[in-house]
């Protein structure tokens, strides 16, 4: 350590080592208030902070040093104790190991706590390093981004409080949390907002620059009218489109739906083990060109025989027409479809829809798609979707797992956001330009 001199090192009795030292360090018998040189001793005393280990030993360092008497009597400070640049005055833990303990919450995903077991310092002291590192990162201005994501993210139950003067409860901790993501790929979770109301996610939005707002060209949301207002109010010039995996899976919980309610009418009770409808519903919700013949012809048989089979396959056949308009994305086609292409098939599911109208699920499902239907074509034809939204949502719900819960949602937005931003820090520093070595020190042969 720099300042710092090893005077002696020996085993200790409970395992690790005991590094002794003493102060190599000339600016050190100046005082930190006047600057004056001090020769006068004091008193000597020894202190033990805290250290980084050596591999996996603990390391015991007694560092030896000097309480000075200050030399210059207009000086209020009369006694100074000597300090390195690594151990300021007052500090009981060095440098290197709140680098440490921060580098391995911020880059390994570890907990403060785990950190600090590690260390051997206090959960705050981990913290307190972890988020000296985090702010300044996460303070950054964000780069314009052309596609945006918008999902919530449950962050655990509400806390209130009473208001002493009027004795009604006042919201401390909303148990939602509105996040922002960059679709593109590049900067992970833009930011996040206590609450899931329009005006929440219109507040965030308001945060930023005219210039950043105006380079979105495109915004990703679920099928949530909350959101859909605060885009069209806060962002008029972008395209507004839905993920097209919840327009399926509205889909998919409509033919769900019709199976109950047909078994229970049928049978009197729910479905259970060994009824021919209980036995396809796997097969049910599997994509029509995923099944093999066999599983095809078993799904028909099934749906065949009765009129309460005949409309759980209505069900079934409008899932898969509004697959049909889906599915004519690029991804799927290699070739971008053109708006009445998708309006057309999305017109052969109303018509199917319409014919079965004695369905209630088929008719609350084309209800639904007609009024997402500009947003659902804006969707298959720009190929956007919200794929990246729910993968940082995942590391969010890990974060709250690891953590066994959030108390503070301050702790918690800094925790997830550094956690949803590690991969695109990594790819910042894989992405530096290094001058390439010759490894054999052979030269090339010029034929």
């Amino acid at each position: 350590m720099e300042g710092l001199q090893v005077t002696g090192v020996e085993a200790s009795p409970g395992g690790g080592l005991e590094v002794w030292a003493v102060t190599d360090w000339q600016a050190a018998r100046a005082c930190p208030d006047c600057g004056t040189v001090s020769d006068r001793v004091h008193e000597m005393v020894a202190t033990r902070p805290r250290d980084v280990r050596r591999a996996a030993d603990a390391v015991d360092l007694r560092w030896v040093k000097f309480r000075r008497k200050c030399g210059n009597p207009a000086c209020p400070r009369k006694t100074f104790t000597e300090w390195v640049p690594a151990l300021p005055p007052r500090c009981r833990i060095t440098a290197r190991l709140r680098e440490q303990a921060a580098h391995e919450v911020t880059e390994r995903g570890i907990t403060p706590a785990e950190a600090a077991r590690h260390a051997g310092i206090s959960w705050p002291a981990a913290h307190e390093a972890f988020a000296a590192a985090a702010d300044p990162v996460l303070d950054r201005d964000t780069a314009a981004v052309a596609h945006l994501g918008i999902d919530e993210h449950r962050r655990g139950r509400a806390r209130f409080a009473v208001d002493p003067q009027t004795g009604e409860y006042t919201l401390l901790a909303d148990r939602w949390h509105t996040c922002f993501f960059d679709l593109d790929g590049q900067q992970g979770l833009l930011g996040q907002v206590q609450g899931r109301t329009a005006d929440d996610a219109a507040y965030w939005l308001a945060g930023a620059t005219p210039a950043w707002r105006d380079a979105i060209r495109v915004v990703c949301i679920d099928l949530c009218s909350i959101y859909a207002a605060a885009v069209r109010r806060m962002l008029p010039r972008a395209l507004l489109t839905v993920d097209l995996f919840h327009v399926v899976q509205l889909a998919v919980k409509a033919v769900g739906d019709v199976r109950r309610r047909v078994v229970r009418a049928r049978y009197g009770r729910r479905g259970r083990s060994g009824d021919p409808e209980y036995g396809i519903k796997g097969l049910l919700v599997r994509n029509l060109e995923h099944l093999s013949p066999a599983q095809f012809a078993k799904i028909i048989d099934t749906l065949d025989r009765d009129r309460y089979g005949q409309e759980i396959a209505a069900a079934w056949i409008a899932k898969e027409k509004l697959r049909d308009a889906l599915n004519l994305r690029a991804r799927v086609t290699g070739s971008t479809p053109c708006e009445r292409q998708v309006r057309d098939r999305l017109y052969a599911f109303y018509d199917w829809c319409a014919r079965h109208d004695d369905i209630p699920e088929l008719i609350t499902l084309a209800r639904t798609i007609s009024r997402w239907e500009d947003e659902i074509t804006a969707a298959v034809i720009t190929g956007i979707t919200n794929a990246t939204s729910e993968s940082l949502n995942r590391l969010a719900k890990l974060e709250a797992r690891l953590a066994y819960g959030f108390r503070n949602p301050l702790n918690q937005q800094r925790r997830v956001r550094i956690a949803c931003t590690r991969g695109y820090r990594r790819r910042s520093r894989a992405a530096t330009a290094s001058k390439t070595r010759t490894v054999t020190g052979r030269q090339p042969d010029p034929g």
